[in-house]
């Protein structure tokens, strides 16, 4: 073989190595903006959270997080959105892990997305309580009030969120644990839909979480009776939890992020470490401080693990009631 040839060989050799280490998916992420989708209502926790974290990555990222709401379904239609997209990145969702377990496993769905396959996660960022929200002009202000009227008023309406979330099997777990009959009603917007149909006598309560409900609160529109949690969130300390009330019932939904299964890992890893940074961020955690909303970081690994429990957990739940696919 002639210098030439040989040359020329070494010459492809090193231009098609120099392709491959320089490729978009692990040199040049991102490119462009990357569009964050939220399944959500403007003005709920689920869009508080992603508009915050959102800011953040966008630091860490050198280009525009770009927040589009896509609410229904209890965050379905966003996550059907979500893994009909390219795997290239540049497509992300908050994500509620079990919200999606519960929509999996629940025959009565009409379309789902498996959390153990069509998703790559990115990283948890969040955890709330569940709590009850009422009128501000209901003549009680506790939980032990509101059973009794309910036990009193069978079939009084109540916002869940939607049939597949985690808002709707908190009620169903609150109904059968504490034998009072409840009609669940959802209205567009999830959470902040649901308040606004309790202040304006609509429904007779909504599932909420304290720093959901602040607002509202605070304009006199509506009142907490409690909180589903360990302890009293610091940032609405003057709501009780339930437990202090002699009603020992903890839930609560969990957010992250995540993006299409196939995304790069390259990708995948820039995406996941940008969200490590904002959660870190002194504006996110000045943000949990002050809204109450609670933080809780899992890395993407912490996270498979966490959602590949909470599948097998409602699957049990919904199987035991007798709505298992």
């Amino acid at each position: 073989m002639t210098k030439f040839f040989k040359n020329l060989i070494i010459a492809g050799f090193v231009i098609t190595l120099a392709s491959i280490q320089m490729s978009p998916a692990s040199a040049a992420f991102p490119e462009k903006p990357v569009k964050l989708l939220i399944g959500f209502g403007a003005g709920g926790g689920t869009d508080t959270i992603g508009r915050k974290i959102a800011i953040e990555m966008e630091k860490a990222l050198g280009k525009p997080v770009v927040v589009i709401n896509k609410p229904g379904g209890g965050g379905l239609v966003s996550w059907k959105n979500l893994v009909a997209a390219k795997p290239d990145g540049y497509t992300i969702a908050i994500f509620l892990p079990l919200n999606a377990s519960i929509q999996k496993h629940l025959k009565t769905s009409k379309a789902w997305i498996d959390p153990l396959k069509d998703i790559e996660f990115l990283g948890m960022v969040n955890a709330d309580s569940w709590g009850i929200a009422v009128s501000a002009k209901q003549s009680y202000s506790d939980i032990a009030g509101f059973v009794k009227w309910a036990k009193a008023n069978p079939g009084a309406k109540v916002s869940d969120g939607g049939p597949a979330t985690a808002y709707h099997w908190a009620w169903e777990s609150f109904q059968e644990r504490y034998g009072i009959s409840l009609k669940t009603v959802t209205y567009k917007g999830g959470t902040s839909g649901g308040l606004r149909a309790v202040a304006g006598g609509e429904v007779i309560a909504a599932g909420s979480g304290a720093p959901e409900a602040n607002s509202m609160s605070r304009a006199g529109l509506v009142k907490m009776l409690g909180i589903a949690a360990s302890e009293r969130n610091s940032a609405v300390n003057t709501v009780p939890t339930f437990k202090e009330q002699g009603f020992d019932f903890v839930f609560g939904p969990s957010r992250g992020f995540a993006a299409p299964a196939g995304t790069p890992k390259a990708v995948v890893k820039i995406l996941a470490d940008a969200v490590k940074k904002a959660y870190n961020s002194a504006s996110y955690q000045t943000h949990l401080k002050k809204s109450g909303q609670g933080g809780w970081y899992l890395s993407p690994a912490e996270g498979k693990k966490y959602i590949k429990g909470t599948d097998a957990k409602f699957r049990d739940l919904i199987k035991k009631a007798g709505m298992l696919r």
